[in-house]
């Protein structure tokens, strides 16, 4: 479990998308590098400057974080998903983590998840808010995403914010 949590990060941040026009500058700030070495404190603060040149977040309810925004990171064992699910299946954090359902009982897998890996889901302030689909949306949001900087509402990545912060 310490390995996944530990892979989370730089997972999530090596799958980081980019504005489909080359000429747009990048939503993420970070090179390669500083992606592939980032640790989970990143999702521990609320301070996105260094981090988006650009973002929109929602600031979503405590059932959305624990029944959506997590389940989606970690789904239970024998969780359905979106057949053409994107950038989830190349993260080896999610690798890890279906081969450790597949491989407990699912009471064990339900313990694990909820008992061992939830109590840490819920200390992290943010995650990309995931579709159904794939773990990093970047459509234009609605008057319920909150744009930073501030601004017109665009395209560019979306993020949760848990709600105990």
């Amino acid at each position: 479990l310490s390995a996944i949590q530990r892979q989370f990060a730089s997972d999530i941040f090596q799958l980081a998308p980019s504005p489909k026009l080359a000429l747009n500058s990048p939503w993420i700030l970070l090179d390669q590098e500083q992606r592939k070495h980032i640790k989970v404190d990143v999702f521990r603060s609320l301070d996105l400057s260094g981090i988006f040149s650009q973002v929109q977040y929602q600031i979503v309810s405590h059932a959305d974080w624990d029944n959506l925004v997590f389940k989606r990171y970690f789904p239970a064992k024998g969780a359905s998903t979106a057949k053409a699910l994107q950038q989830f299946p190349s993260a080896s954090y999610y690798r890890q983590w279906k081969a450790l359902m597949d491989g407990n009982d699912k009471d064990e897998a339900e313990i694990i998840q909820n008992h061992r890996l939830m109590p840490w889901f819920e200390k992290l302030y943010w995650v990309p808010h995931p579709a159904s689909d794939r773990m990093w949306s970047t459509k234009k949001g609605g008057k319920e995403w909150i744009m930073l900087p501030p601004g017109e509402p665009r395209n560019c990545p979306r993020l949760a914010v848990n709600p105990r912060f």
